[in-house]
């Protein structure tokens, strides 16, 4: 130091010697700050007392930063969470822990990012002696890793008034340095937080797994694109975070590595794609905005081409490219349900709303990650909370849609029905204008003598017909007879509450509900009268055909037509199932009725909604 101040004038060489010695004891200081751990300390953020070390080459081992200690070129952490982006120098950490009891303590080091690629650390003592070491990252096998968590932990062994120094490496294969928040904690501690971790996961995931089933069999009733649609976007958003916070490398696949880095960025580019997709389809993009619509397309695009390089293992290039273009990503979507926000679109005003609650817990989380936001409940799951909150927001704009869409379809059933009742009463005229056309008229008057007008179902008398032939065809052939009847809940009391045409119009609603769940070619519909229908199964047993019957109950009770006079609260229906093979007890279609009419007066004697059998099988 002397030689090098020798060239300056007197006064001015003391100066910069004053400064040089007063920088040197800063760091021996910084050097020497050990963070104390008593019985009580149970939780602590280490990071402000954390040394850091940036190895440009890579090249320094263990042995070099342990013999160089003093004189390496140490910097106090910066910010409370170690963030260095991206980097291809290894980073050293440096905590000099102190036990200031007289008992012997174990504190858990928390790493709290499952995304580094490569761990060593070293707890050394007084002596310099190496007494524990580890050498795990999310580039290697889970069962390197001492503590079995989704995160990296260190647990550190510290005797009665013993000190231990700390070094971990951090090191990338591909220049990509995750944000980690640090955290020293006691086992108690440790386990609380894990279990209040577990807790909010349990409770995101199976929500969203829940709100997923529902979409997906929501989709198998209505056959609405829209729901499909929603069941790929939470199902990538929900592979997406599992892979994020490391559940999926500690539970589905801990033996590769690989495989978990690659579907980390493979899951990003799902979640675009199918967000893109539910987008265009949800808000009606293609016709209301067809040229930003295919811009949103060429982002997507570009994105989804963009994550591609991760399966040859250069996940730090693609996050360069995927970053800015999220970015150009997020903007757009949200100008777009703005600007149809604007024009009063409900379906847009909600779906920006779950846009900007995603945007915000994204931005939160982000910003909690640079350090600009301190470690809390709500920063650490901000980006949960929002993306939560957005698809329930989302839910809740799919029931509006289908709403508008079921109201749309009524609108056209009831124009349909008019224009029906119009045509009749011109054919009617013309009957009695042309005697010509009377055959013609005669003909499809014998067509309709075979059906219900309002339901189009099989009447009364094609019910006796055919029943009895199935009984003698069935007889023959040694088969069971299976048949159903059907009676609209409370329907007179609906009739009295929303007056008759209403009342006809749950009759088609459900004539045509069971159109669509009754297909077989033996199975036939029928309206025997007022609310009674009936059913004869192409089944082969009672359990199959009960179980036909139980699928169309629910269906019905899921249409949700308001019944505020029923004790469900919307229309339901009870059902009587016999399944005849001694056909002494059941000889005609009317002893069928009776026995099927017994069951489903049973039905309705045990509060409604629900499905009573009868088995009439010959004895052997």
């Amino acid at each position: 130091m002397h030689c090098a101040l020798a060239g300056l004038p007197a006064g001015m060489a003391k100066w910069m010697a004053a400064l040089l010695w007063l920088l040197l004891s800063l760091v021996s200081w910084q050097a020497q700050a050990a963070i104390e751990i008593t019985p009580t300390s149970s939780v602590i953020k280490p990071g402000n007392q954390t040394l850091v070390l940036e190895d440009e080459t890579g090249r320094l081992d263990f042995e070099q930063v342990l013999q160089q200690a003093e004189t390496l070129p140490w910097q106090p952490l910066q910010q409370e969470v170690p963030n260095f982006g991206f980097s291809h120098s290894s980073w050293w950490l440096k905590l000099e822990l102190q036990n200031t009891s007289h008992a012997p303590l174990r504190r858990l080091l928390e790493l709290g990012s499952p995304l580094p690629g490569f761990i060593e650390a070293y707890a050394v003592d007084d002596q310099g002696r190496v007494r524990q070491q580890w050498h795990t990252g999310s580039r290697r096998d889970y069962r390197s890793r001492p503590v079995s968590h989704h995160n990296f932990v260190l647990p550190v062994y510290l005797g009665p008034d013993e000190s231990r120094e700390v070094y971990v490496r951090l090191a990338s294969h591909d220049g990509l340095m995750p944000a980690m928040p640090l955290l020293l904690m006691d086992d108690v501690s440790f386990l609380e937080r894990t279990q209040r971790e577990l807790m909010a996961y349990s409770l995101l995931y199976g929500g969203l797994l829940a709100l997923l089933i529902y979409n997906l069999l929501t989709y198998i009733a209505t056959r609405e694109r829209t729901f499909l649609l929603s069941v790929l976007y939470l199902g990538s958003f929900l592979l997406f975070n599992f892979t994020l916070r490391g559940f999926g490398y500690q539970f589905l696949w801990p033996e590769w590595p690989r495989f978990n880095q690659s579907m980390l960025l493979l899951s990003v580019g799902l979640l675009y794609a199918s967000l893109t997709q539910f987008s265009v389809e949800y808000l009606n993009l293609k016709e209301r905005l067809p040229r930003l619509t295919r811009g949103l397309y060429l982002l997507t695009g570009l994105i989804v081409i963009s994550v591609l390089p991760a399966f040859t293992d250069r996940f730090a290039w693609v996050l360069r490219f995927l970053i800015p273009l999220g970015i150009g990503y997020a903007l757009l979507l949200f100008g777009i349900s703005a600007w149809l926000s604007l024009r009063r679109n409900g379906l847009a005003q909600i779906f920006l709303a779950a846009w900007s609650a995603l945007l915000v817990g994204s931005l939160l989380y982000s910003l909690r990650l640079g350090g600009y936001v301190p470690y809390g409940m709500v920063s650490e799951y901000s980006l949960e909370m929002g993306a939560g909150l957005g698809f329930l927001l989302l839910a809740f704009g799919l029931g509006c849609k289908i709403n508008r869409l079921k109201q749309a379809k009524l609108e056209a059933e009831r124009e349909t029905y008019e224009l029906q009742r119009t045509l009749n009463q011109k054919l009617e005229s013309k009957v009695h204008q042309r005697t010509q056309e009377l055959e013609q008229a005669n003909l499809k008057l014998a067509t309709m003598v075979r059906t219900d007008p309002l339901t189009g179902l099989l009447n009364r008398r094609q019910f006796e017909t055919l029943v009895e032939e199935e009984i003698h065809r069935r007889h023959r052939d040694g088969k069971p007879l299976l048949f159903a009847m059907m009676d609209v809940d409370d329907f007179k009391l609906f009739n009295d509450t929303y007056g008759h045409q209403a009342g006809d119009e749950v009759l088609v609603e459900v004539a045509k509900l069971l159109k669509a769940h009754f297909r077989r070619a033996g199975d036939r519909l029928f309206r025997l009268g007022g609310e009674e229908f009936g059913i004869l199964l192409e089944a082969e047993s009672l359990q199959a055909g009960r179980y036909a019957l139980e699928r169309f109950r629910h269906a019905l009770e899921q249409l949700q037509i308001p019944h505020e006079k029923s004790r469900h609260g919307v229309v339901t229906g009870s059902f009587g199932l016999v399944c005849c093979g001694d056909y002494d007890q059941v000889p005609s279609a009317m002893a069928v009725y009776r026995q099927a009419d017994h069951a489903m007066y049973e039905a309705k004697q045990r509060s409604r909604n629900r499905v009573v059998t009868r088995s009439l099988v010959e004895e052997v």
